[in-house]
C-alpha cells in the first residue's frame, strides 16, 4: 500500500495561503432548519447588534406576518411584552414579526478554520470562535401562559406545607466561595452595562461581502502579481476576453481579479454586485479595480447607458442583462420575456411610488411567488413597516454635474416611457385564465 501511494502520480499542485488571524472571524452555528419550507433564515435581517467586550451577538430576522401567522395572538403577545418592558417598545409595528437569535459561547479545544478555494488556490483563516446561535424567546420568557397553574399549584404545596414540619440545614461553604460569587456577580454586571454596537449586515453575495472576502485573498494575490507581472496580466487578458460576465460568475471574482477586465466588464460586473448604485459610489469602485483616475466620466457613462437604466439618480442593469434571450427563470422556467416585463413593472411601480403587492404581481404575470420575489430582491428591499422601497433611494447629486445631464435624463426618461407602454400592451394582449 505505502508503495503503490508513493507511485501515485502527482496531477497538479495547488498553493495553500494561511492568512493573518487578527480578523477574528466568529462562526455562527444555527438550529437545524428545513431550507426548503423554512425560510427564516433567508429573510431580511431587521437588526444586528454585537457587545465586544464581552462577546455577546444578537440578529433578528423578520417574520413573514402574511401566511400562516396568527396576526391577531402576535399583537397580544406584543402588547404584553410593552406592559412588562421598561425600556421602549420591543415591537414597534404593534406585533411579534420578527425572532431574534442570541449567541452562546461553545468550549472546544481545537481551531477551526475558514477556507475558500477558487481552483488555482486554496486560502485558510483561523477562526477566533464558533457560537451558537438560538432562538430569544423574550416574548414567552416574559409571559407565561401557566403563570395562573403555578399560583394555584403553589397555595396547595402551601396548604400542605402547613401540616409538616419545616427543618433548615446550613452546609459550611469551602474556602474562597464567597468571593466567586462577589466575582461572577462583578462580571454579569459588566457584562448587563455594556452598550450594544448597532452593525450594518451585508447579504451574502453583496459587493462589499466580497470585499471582506479579499482581505485574506489580496495579500497573497498581489505578490504573486508583483513577481511577473507582464506576463501574468497577458495570460489572464487572454482568459477573460471572452468570457461571459453573469450574476454568479461576478460574485466569484475579487477585486484582484476585476482588475484584469475591460473597463465595459467591469462596471457590469459591479452593477451585478451592487444591484443598484449611485454614479459616484461606482466611479470609486472603478478606481479601487483598476480604472485610471484620469479615465473621463463620459467614457464611463457611455458604457453605463449601454447596460443599466437610471431610477431616481441611481443605476441598476437593464432586465436583457439579467435575463438573456433564449433563457429560463431559475425556478419554474418562466421565458426570459416575461421575466424582463416583470422586473421592469416593478421597477415601474417602485420609482412611482405605488404599492407593491407580491400576490397581485404574481396574478397578472402567472408568475409564481419565488419568481416575484428574485426579481423584487434585485432592486427592492422591505423596511420596517413591511413595505417595498427601492435599494437606494438617496441621490448623491454628482450626476447633475456631468455636462450632458439634461440629454441622459431625457433618454431615461424616453426610454421608460416606451417601455411602459410595451409593458401595458402585453398586460393587454395576454390571455386571460377562464374563470370557472
Amino acid at each position: 500500500m505505502d508503495n503503490e501511494t508513493y507511485d501515485d502520480e502527482i496531477i497538479k499542485e495547488i498553493p495553500v495561503y494561511l492568512s493573518n488571524d487578527a480578523m477574528k472571524l466568529l462562526l455562527l452555528h444555527y438550529p437545524t432548519r428545513l431550507s426548503k419550507n423554512d425560510k427564516l433564515l433567508s429573510s431580511n435581517v431587521t437588526q444586528c447588534k454585537y457587545k465586544s467586550e464581552c462577546e455577546e451577538l444578537e440578529i433578528s430576522y423578520a417574520l413573514d406576518t402574511d401566511q400562516n401567522y396568527d396576526k391577531g395572538h402576535g399583537q397580544e403577545l406584543a402588547a404584553e411584552m410593552d406592559k412588562t418592558s421598561k425600556d421602549k417598545s420591543s415591537y414597534p409595528s404593534g406585533m411579534v414579526d420578527h425572532l431574534t437569535f442570541e449567541s452562546h459561547n461553545t468550549s472546544s479545544n481545537t481551531t477551526d478554520m475558514i477556507m475558500y478555494t477558487s481552483g488555482k488556490s486554496i486560502h485558510l483563516c483561523p477562526l477566533k470562535k464558533t457560537m451558537n446561535m438560538l432562538p430569544k424567546l423574550s416574548h414567552i420568557d416574559k409571559i407565561d401562559p401557566k403563570d395562573e397553574n403555578k399560583k394555584s399549584s403553589q397555595n396547595e404545596s402551601e396548604e400542605e406545607d402547613e401540616e409538616s414540619e419545616q427543618i433548615m440545614a446550613k452546609f459550611k461553604d469551602r474556602p474562597g466561595k464567597k468571593s466567586e460569587k462577589k466575582k461572577m456577580q462583578e462580571m454579569v454586571k459588566q457584562r448587563a452595562m455594556e452598550p450594544w454596537i448597532d452593525l450594518n449586515f451585508v447579504p451574502n453575495g453583496h459587493y462589499f461581502s466580497r470585499g471582506e472576502l479579499d482581505k485574506f485573498m489580496l495579500p497573497y494575490s498581489n505578490r504573486s502579481d508583483q513577481k511577473d507581472s507582464d506576463i501574468t496580466i497577458t495570460k489572464v487578458e487572454k482568459e477573460v476576453i471572452n468570457e461571459n460576465i453573469n450574476a454568479i460568475r461576478s460574485r466569484q471574482l475579487s477585486k484582484n481579479e476585476i482588475k484584469s477586465y475591460s473597463l465595459e466588464k467591469k462596471i457590469k460586473i459591479l452593477l451585478f454586485n451592487a444591484k443598484m448604485i449611485s454614479t459616484k459610489m461606482l466611479i470609486n469602485l472603478l478606481h479601487k479595480c483598476g480604472v485610471p483616475s484620469e479615465e473621463s466620466v463620459t467614457t464611463i457613462l457611455t458604457h453605463l447607458k449601454e447596460m443599466a437604466v437610471l431610477v431616481r439618480g441611481n443605476w441598476t442593469l437593464k432586465s436583457e442583462e439579467l435575463y438573456p434571450d433564449n433563457t429560463i427563470s431559475s425556478h419554474f422556467g418562466l421565458s426570459f420575456e416575461v421575466m424582463r416585463l416583470l422586473r421592469d413593472y416593478i421597477i415601474h411601480l417602485l420609482d412611482s411610488d405605488q404599492i407593491v403587492n407580491r400576490k397581485n404581481i404574481g396574478k397578472i404575470f402567472n408568475a409564481p411567488p419565488e419568481e416575484v420575489m428574485d426579481v423584487l430582491n434585485s432592486v427592492a428591499v422591505l423596511d420596517k413597516t413591511k413595505t417595498w422601497k427601492l435599494l437606494v433611494t438617496d441621490n448623491d447629486g454628482f450626476l447633475e454635474t456631468v455636462d450632458n445631464y439634461n440629454e441622459i435624463c431625457k433618454e431615461q426618461s424616453d426610454w421608460w416611457t416606451t417601455r411602459v407602454k410595451q409593458i401595458n400592451t402585453w398586460l393587454e394582449q395576454k390571455p386571460k385564465k377562464n374563470s370557472m
